[in-house]
């Protein structure tokens, strides 16, 4: 297995973020010589591209190269993750699927959370054969719009609850504070602004659903209120 943290240039034109790459968070590709398919994975919403390399792994078992993006603003600090916007988001994704789509036969594009959104956006418009959403974020209930848009011009950032769990196992490389790192900058934030960027996203995925054609295979929890 070749696990390579060397990433295309996917972000070109896109938001470059200023603070350094946490470990957890390094954009990462499984690939073998002379395969035929790919598989695209999208992470969350601070979220970073560790968060799915078990997956990762697994579809390259089955034959697939894999790459897993980081989008810009995510995994570096609260800052980056500010600035960054929606267009940077997708224009990540788009830059890799032009790339992967000239490389191979058929790509099949997996994503959790608002990656999910992300994902239904990018199936519609390249057409793709097979998608995989889990947990997407197309009913995202605790976003309150109205009052986003009241505040955001105002109000940076709202602490919101949130504690380290001991028990919680990187199953990626990372360094031994990445998660009190990325809940001190990210989750322990609600920030007015990205999260208005967060919506533009689930309202566009939910306005190309009518036009997917993908075979779809929805991932969901029973306790999950996304």
């Amino acid at each position: 297995m070749n696990l390579n943290d060397t990433f295309p240039p996917w972000t070109k034109g896109c938001y470059q973020d200023k603070a350094p790459v946490r470990t957890c968070a390094k954009p990462f590709t499984l690939t073998r010589p002379k395969a035929k398919n790919a598989a695209l994975l999208i992470h969350g919403y601070a979220g970073y591209p560790g968060e799915l390399i078990r997956v990762g792994r697994e579809l390259f078992e089955e034959g697939l190269d894999v790459y897993v993006p980081r989008l810009p603003g995510n995994g570096t600090s609260g800052g980056d993750f500010q600035k960054s916007r929606a267009k940077d988001w997708i224009g990540t994704l788009r830059n890799g699927m032009d790339d992967l789509t000239k490389k191979y036969d058929d790509v099949l594009i997996v994503g959790h959370s608002m990656g999910g959104a992300l994902a239904v956006t990018l199936a519609k418009e390249y057409s793709v054969s097979n998608v995989i959403l889990i947990a997407p974020g197309l009913l995202i209930p605790f976003i309150p719009v109205f009052k986003l848009r009241l505040i955001a011009p105002f109000i940076k950032k709202i602490a919101v609850p949130w504690q380290p769990d001991p028990e919680y196992t990187f199953h990626y490389e990372s360094e031994e504070d990445d998660d009190q790192y990325l809940g001190t900058e990210y989750w322990s934030w609600a920030f007015p602004k990205t999260l208005l960027e967060l919506e533009k996203v689930r309202k566009e995925a939910v306005n190309n659903l009518s036009n997917l054609k993908s075979n779809t295979l929805l991932i969901t929890g029973g306790k999950d209120p996304i």
